[in-house]
């Protein structure tokens, strides 16, 4: 979540910034009007108080002391309302999204995107190409329809080598991060709805997670980023710790609402995918190292 302040203070920035995202400036509009209202409040509740406090050091009088009591009920009154205001504000503002970088091409769609380095060239075949859906099928390493007999569509059951390969690629992948520094972590699949909030799901992508209904705040992690940057939510970190570096492995749940015809055959849009998550907290000045 963008830092009030920011947005406050660098208006003219953040809207350039935004506009490179193709961001709805309307929510952000939004967001400025909530916030002049959350102020206005905020600074006629500040006079209040004041006034208060300065009456009550005067020598009391049945008059001063009704009026105060209008006063204190006025204050008390106002407050509630502030609050309302208050989360108001927050709600709009988690719907701003992060800047982009100086160096993010400016595109409405992946093929905007700019090629930064290439390693090697692809192999040319002198046979048929298979799509790995189908290879895998052939080979009897993934099977789709035990997935929905038992899951539903979007899932897959691995069997031998697949079922290897996945474990063996979570395992190198884990291996060659914690041999560069990074600090494995196993993290809970299930989180509350504070860590969804921390890292941006809510509630802007609620529709794609899988939320648990007994009533116990329970949501199943879209990816390891969610559980792992939240483990210093609400923390000052101290300077000389930093870099942080974490690696986790995660079984990652999503509902891919809205990517009906988008990458539906294989294993490319799953609900439910293994994934190894790099998470660094680190200093602006050095994020790119």
């Amino acid at each position: 979540m963008l830092d009030q302040k920011l947005i406050r203070e660098n208006m003219a920035a953040v809207r350039e910034a935004l506009s490179k995202r193709n961001f709805d400036m309307a929510l952000l509009d939004e967001f400025i009007a909530a916030d002049q209202k959350w102020k206005t409040a905020q600074a006629g509740l500040d006079t209040l108080r004041a006034k208060l406090k300065a009456a009550s050091k005067t020598k009391p009088t049945p008059e001063i002391i009704a009026e105060n009591k209008k006063l204190s009920e006025e204050i008390k009154s106002q407050e509630k309302d502030l609050t309302v205001l208050e989360e108001d504000q927050r709600n709009r503002l988690l719907y701003i999204p992060n800047l982009p970088d100086e160096s993010t091409p400016i595109g409405k769609s992946e093929t905007d995107n700019r090629e930064i380095r290439r390693w090697g060239e692809p192999a040319q075949k002198d046979f048929k190409v298979l799509a790995h859906d189908e290879l895998g099928t052939n080979l009897g390493i993934l099977n789709f329809e035990e997935a929905g007999k038992i899951s539903g569509a979007r899932f897959v059951v691995y069997h031998g080598a697949g079922a290897r390969l996945e474990r063996a690629l979570i395992n190198f992948m884990l291996d060659t991060h914690t041999g560069h520094g990074y600090q494995e972590v196993l993290p809970p699949a299930l989180v509350n709805s504070k860590a969804m909030t921390g890292t941006g799901q809510l509630p802007k992508f609620k529709e794609d997670l899988f939320a648990c209904d007994k009533g116990d705040d329970f949501y199943l992690i879209p990816t390891a980023e969610v559980p792992v940057t939240n483990l210093h939510r609400e923390e000052i970190l101290d300077g000389v710790r930093l870099p942080i570096c974490y690696a986790a492995y995660t079984p990652c749940f999503r509902r891919e609402a809205g990517s009906y015809g988008k990458d539906t055959r294989g294993i490319i849009r799953q609900h439910q995918f293994n994934k190894v998550e790099l998470v660094k907290f680190t200093r602006p000045e050095e994020k790119t190292r």
